[in-house]
């Protein structure tokens, strides 16, 4: 490590550096640092597919971190509330609507007459 600290200081823009920094990182659990350098070192090395490589590495383990932490806290504020049920039946469905027919119809008469 300090053999690519020391290339760094001399050339920050050092593609092989930036990844084998970023490589050490990564190890340590430094994984927002790990991408910056993984990121710059593409920056300056397109082509190159380890680095694309570390950078989907990183990419899936944000994603599994993600997942796990959902499963902790899913039921921290309590259980989501539960839908009301749909009518399934037609006669209940049938009923909902001429009830609602009526209200409105006494409505507007209630409106006419004020």
């Amino acid at each position: 490590m300090e053999m690519v600290l020391q290339v760094l200081t001399e050339d920050e823009n050092n593609a092989k550096a930036l990844f084998r920094r970023g490589k050490a990182r990564a190890e340590l659990g430094q994984t927002d640092s790990a991408r910056e350098d993984f990121l710059k070192a593409r920056k300056h090395a397109p082509d190159d597919k380890a680095i694309g490589r570390e950078l989907r590495v990183l990419a899936e383990q944000d994603k599994a971190l993600y997942q796990r932490q959902k499963e902790i806290y899913k039921g921290i504020f309590g259980p989501r509330p539960e839908q009301k049920p749909e009518p399934s039946s037609r006669l209940v469905i049938l009923w909902q609507w001429l009830l609602s027919l009526l209200c409105r119809i006494f409505r507007l008469r209630r409106q006419k007459a004020d």
